[in-house]
């Protein structure tokens, strides 16, 4: 019985590393927009709708996806993040410019791709 459990013990750890080994390293950045962004934005950043509905606001207003927000320079969306607007706290001094930076890329990197032609 122990040689059986000792058997099961070592495969399962030979698993368990091979599992590990083979999964990829989580993105910094999506953890990070996951931590601060996602319960407001969603996501996919289309926005959330129960806290939509929570701020009384249009879905709109929270949604990073939409044109008119990709249309905006990275500049004024990391000034946006910064800053904070309306109920959207502000995150100098929370957040390093550089995760910042990293944030609008990667809410850019979940708009859907436009059909080519």
């Amino acid at each position: 019985m122990m040689k059986r459990l000792a058997a099961l013990l070592v495969l399962g750890t030979a698993v368990a590393g091979v599992a590990s080994a083979e999964a990829p390293a989580e993105d910094p950045t999506a953890k990070l927009y996951a931590q601060k962004c996602a319960s407001c934005h969603g996501k996919d950043g289309k926005g959330a709708p129960a806290m939509a509905k929570m701020f009384k606001v249009d879905i709109a207003l929270l949604d990073l996806v939409d044109e008119a927000t990709l249309k905006k320079k990275d500049e004024a969306l990391d000034a946006l993040t910064a800053k904070g607007i309306n109920k959207m706290p502000a995150y100098a001094g929370k957040l390093k410019a550089e995760e910042i930076s990293a944030l609008t890329k990667y809410f850019r990197s979940l708009a859907p791709a436009k059909p080519k032609g």
